[in-house]
């Protein structure tokens, strides 16, 4: 027999399960419902990230899975990858102009940008029961037998 009970949520918590509500279109009491029922987890919260990042954080929580995935499987496009290296080697041998600085702090932070963007995808796909590969499964490394 179902039990009915009244909670009083913090307005941050209450916000954080009405914007996932909405990213998925369900009813807030839903959302809410399925948590404690499923002994979920609450929903993935932008509050610890980077300010800056938290309305294309936020972003990510109305795409699909599929595209979630594609997101989270994402890499430093190969041109930027490479001279990012190049730049990072010069640095480590004290050969790096004013210029060159600059350019690697910009990839620098593009990079991090898209690994916490890379790390919430994988979030919400866990969040939505998506299967998450391991470290091996994601480097093809196969079980020693």
């Amino acid at each position: 027999m179902p039990h009915t009970v009244t909670l009083t949520l913090p307005e941050g918590v209450y916000e954080n399960y009405q914007q996932k509500a909405q990213a998925i279109n369900k009813p807030v009491k839903q959302v809410i419902e399925e948590v404690v029922c499923a002994d979920q987890p609450s929903p993935p919260s932008v509050d610890d990230a980077p300010e800056y990042l938290h309305a294309d954080l936020k972003a990510l929580e109305k795409l699909s899975n599929e595209e979630l995935r594609r997101l989270a499987e994402s890499h430093l496009e190969p041109a930027k990858q490479r001279k990012l290296d190049r730049l990072a080697e010069k640095r480590d041998e004290g050969r790096l102009t004013a210029q060159e600085r600059r350019e690697l702090d910009e990839l620098l932070q593009e990079g991090q940008r898209l690994m916490v963007i890379k790390a919430y995808a994988w979030v919400l796909l866990q969040w939505h029961g998506e299967h998450i590969p391991t470290y091996e499964e994601m480097c093809g490394i196969r079980p020693k037998e």
